[in-house]
């Protein structure tokens, strides 16, 4: 699997069905036959990612947004990435 940086473009993979639940997200994931849930963070990431961005700029927009530590966010954004590209819901686009 390809090692994810600040500096990797990721975007959601557009032919995955997903719907809202409350304030989480439910994603149906087509060829494996398996449903992913996602907190409300990790739906903001979601509808974040719809269009291709780097994570840096993901991680700069959500510490702006939360009011976090960057270093913080980039770490979580990072390893829900690093989930979410083995489970095949995102593609990458490396530099």
């Amino acid at each position: 699997m390809t090692e994810l940086s600040s500096a990797t473009t990721v975007l959601r993979d557009p032919e995955l069905l997903f719907s809202p639940v409350n304030h989480d997200l439910v994603i149906f994931q087509v060829k494996q036959s398996a449903y992913f849930s996602l907190d409300e963070i990790g739906a903001d990431i979601w509808r974040r990612i719809e269009c291709p961005v780097t994570v840096s700029a993901l991680c700069d927009d959500l510490a702006t947004e939360y009011q976090a530590d960057r270093a913080v966010i980039e770490r979580d954004v990072l390893a829900l990435l690093t989930q979410m590209t083995a489970a095949e819901l995102i593609e990458l686009r490396l530099p």
